[in-house]
């Protein structure tokens, strides 16, 4: 299956966590690099390195060096453009979706991908799966 990896995954994976929760994510993050296509885009990248930041005091280098490493390898980054932007006003107005959050469910129907693997249950609400822990 086509997954869109949302910010709240790579977010947990980047910050340190009690062992039990961190072998959670971890084993969810090896699940699906092993049974799924993963794609992302620039906007899930912006928020993982701010909230990573802002959040949990993670310094930008740090951040930086973990999208470099553990997720870029595995994940492709898609582009943003008209198209995305498009078809995510119809998510904000038709579902009240914030605006990255329609711009994560405008990407996977633009390039035809069946999941989000995030923590955010406003996506259970337009149809699109959603896969967590």
């Amino acid at each position: 299956m086509k997954v869109l990896i949302d910010a709240s995954l790579l977010i947990y994976l980047n910050v340190r966590m009690m062992d039990e929760e961190a072998r959670i994510v971890e084993g969810f993050w090896e699940r699906l690099l092993r049974n799924h296509e993963l794609f992302t885009n620039l906007l899930v990248l912006d928020e993982t390195i701010y909230i990573s930041k802002k959040k949990y005091g993670v310094a930008f280098s740090d951040t930086l060096e973990f999208i470099d490493k553990a997720v870029l390898p595995h994940v492709e980054v898609l582009t943003l453009g008209l198209e995305t932007y498009l078809e995510a006003k119809k998510y904000m107005i038709k579902y009240d979706l914030n605006p990255s959050d329609s711009i994560h469910a405008a990407t996977a129907e633009v390039f035809g991908l069946q999941a989000i693997a995030s923590e955010d249950r406003d996506f259970d609400k337009i149809g699109i799966k959603r896969l967590w822990l």
